[in-house]
């Protein structure tokens, strides 16, 4: 499995490109459009077969249409209780953070539980509400993509539509920290880190 971490220039979101090192891939979050991310399956021929959106807030949609455009076959994927955000434009903050309104209508719904297959590789949904009402998380082997549930030493904001501390903090606990402290965390902003790491030394556990 090869993972690539694209930062966002102006959303200051982390989008990834994963593949499964032959050939399929897909894609978690987009704050924004990526010419080097793009530019990157085609050189290589990759298939992206999914775009996985954590959440539905404006820093990590803006560049969905775009790629969905251009990569033939690839479907958006959210979390089913993440519909109403990324329908409304007030609600995801898109005119704000990106200067338009995005309205997405995902072709796929998870839920807590749910794999889907891109390859080789098999991406388990976990259901992590709590920054958003319906955000998610994916796990590819030992990799853990968080979006802005879980940072390097922190953890996403509660204050925006729909947000919870009490349910973010119990969807850490009940759903993160109890995966092997080796997997490692690749977020939504910031560098990665560890579960282990955050287990010991995330000041809000």
């Amino acid at each position: 499995m090869n993972i690539r971490m694209f930062a966002g220039i102006f959303s200051g979101a982390n989008s990834y490109l994963v593949d499964d090192g032959a050939k399929s891939a897909f894609i978690v979050d987009a704050g924004e459009y990526s010419a080097p991310l793009a530019l990157a399956v085609k050189n290589e021929g990759l298939r992206v077969l999914w775009l996985i959106l954590t959440h539905g807030h404006g820093d990590h949609i803006g560049g969905a249409e775009r790629y969905l455009r251009e990569f033939e076959g690839c479907k958006l994927v959210a979390g089913e209780d993440e519909q109403s955000m990324l329908a409304d434009p007030s609600k995801n903050y898109s005119s704000a953070i990106t200067g338009r309104a995005i309205s997405l209508a995902p072709q796929v719904l998870v839920k807590d539980g749910d794999e889907l297959a891109a390859g080789k590789l098999t991406l388990k949904i976990l259901a992590t509400p709590g920054h958003s009402p319906g955000g998610i998380c994916v796990l590819a082997e030992d990799a853990l993509f968080s979006g802005d549930t879980l940072f390097a030493g922190s953890i996403g904001r509660t204050d925006l539509f729909g947000g919870s501390m009490e349910s973010l903090l119990s969807s850490v606990e009940s759903k993160l920290f109890t995966l092997p402290d080796e997997t490692r965390v690749y977020p939504g902003h910031m560098g990665d880190s560890m579960i282990g790491f955050e287990k010991r030394n995330n000041p809000f556990f």
